[in-house]
């Protein structure tokens, strides 16, 4: 006789976003300490990279919040649904949060926001690889 599978954990989203609030600390910690050091650049360095980690921390926080709000095989539809809204609103929260960051930010290092930006996600996808292995 077949045995039934065994439940899946539920995901702690608290020490998640906790991962995440670490993982933009040290993004921004490490981009200072290179600005202060190296370039020697007055914070606009920092400043743009903390903003571009910050903008993806945002996005994903709420990515995150979207996608976990239903839990359970019944809510299947809800939580598909919510995968795509999650999704939506990220993007927008990405597209507006650049718009509004090159538009009334006036010191601004674009690379380094970029930068800033892609460290966040790269750390995302490796806290998540993590994450999931467990």
């Amino acid at each position: 006789m077949t045995q039934p599978a065994k439940r899946q954990p539920t995901l702690n989203l608290s020490a998640y976003s906790k991962q995440q609030s670490w993982l933009l600390l040290i993004v921004i910690l490490s981009t200072w300490s290179v600005d202060a050091l190296l370039l020697k650049s007055d914070g606009i360095i920092t400043k743009s990279a903390a903003l571009g980690a910050l903008l993806s921390f945002v996005a994903q926080w709420v990515f995150t919040r979207f996608v976990f709000w239903h839990s359970g095989y019944r809510a299947r539809r809800q939580i598909v649904s919510q995968l795509y809204r999650g999704q939506m609103i990220k993007w927008l929260i990405i597209a507006f949060g650049f718009a509004l960051i090159f538009s009334f930010i006036q010191s601004l290092s674009a690379p380094a926001l970029i930068i800033g930006f892609v460290l966040m996600q790269v750390g995302h996808n490796i806290l998540f690889a993590f994450l999931s292995d467990r």
